[in-house]
């Protein structure tokens, strides 16, 4: 009877704490101010700096401002559970860094992944957020704060693995076109315009045509979670920016202001 009871009991609490939290969906770019707390030229700015630096480094650093957090969970449990939604980092390398801020909560966590505890072990986690961010916090200097903060975390994680010169949804371009392509288009456009002077036509096979829609259109827009600063991030598994990589031991450090 007593465990009749406890099971029905246990499930009511588990559904509770699954309405308390809400996990907020990948986000379209690497700088995502949600909270609107800095300009959006700067969104504009540190968003391409970011995208900048995977060139470099294939290492993903992101940001994310919120309102506040939507959990009942400490912050170091909420940001490891986000963490691993958006799948931060390249698939093998998890060499990927999140760095979270909930307004209205006055908190912030850094949050890496295997691949970057290296070059960003807590400790140092823990001087970035008090040395860089939370004084210009405290002056309510959410740009500079942001950016200082941003800056620190390139500097840490530069060298550490080295980039292709492209983000993880760029295929790299072909640095010539073979000869061959470019003799067959050289015939076909001289065969062309013989028959333009005969005054002969030339047929397609089928009726096809060029689709320039491609991905238009779509996003998160209308509320919710909202939009961040522009360009977006390398794109895994058809939305968001994800490289595939997400793997944590819930390191990265926590702080106030």
């Amino acid at each position: 009877m007593r465990t009749a009871f406890l099971i029905p009991l246990l499930w009511l609490v588990l559904l509770f704490a699954a309405r308390a939290e809400t996990l907020p969906p990948k986000p379209a770019n690497y700088f995502n101010d949600y909270a609107n707390a800095v300009s959006r030229s700067t969104a504009t700015q540190l968003n391409d700096r970011l995208r900048q630096f995977e060139r470099e480094s294939s290492n993903q650093i992101v940001v994310a401002v919120f309102p506040k957090m939507n959990t009942e969970s400490s912050i170091a449990d909420y940001c490891q559970r986000i963490f691993q939604s958006w799948k931060v980092g390249q698939a093998k390398l998890n060499n990927g860094a999140v760095l979270f801020v909930f307004v209205q909560d006055r908190q912030m966590r850094i949050q890496t992944g295997y691949g970057l505890e290296g070059a960003l072990p807590d400790i140092l986690c823990k001087q970035i957020i008090e040395n860089e961010i939370v004084p210009r916090f405290k002056n309510r200097d959410f740009d500079g704060g942001l950016s200082a903060g941003i800056d620190a975390m390139i500097k840490a994680t530069r060298g550490e693995y080295k980039g292709n010169g492209h983000i993880h949804s760029e295929p790299a371009t072909p640095s010539h076109i073979p000869t061959i392509l470019v003799a067959i288009i050289l015939i076909i456009l001289v065969i062309k315009f013989i028959q333009g002077l005969r005054g002969g036509t030339v047929y397609s096979s089928r009726g096809s045509y060029w689709d320039r829609g491609g991905w238009g259109g779509g996003g998160w827009g209308g509320g919710g979670w909202g939009g961040g600063g522009g360009g977006g991030f390398s794109g895994g598994d058809g939305g968001g920016f994800s490289g595939g990589g997400g793997s944590s031991g819930g390191g990265g450090a926590s702080g106030s202001w």
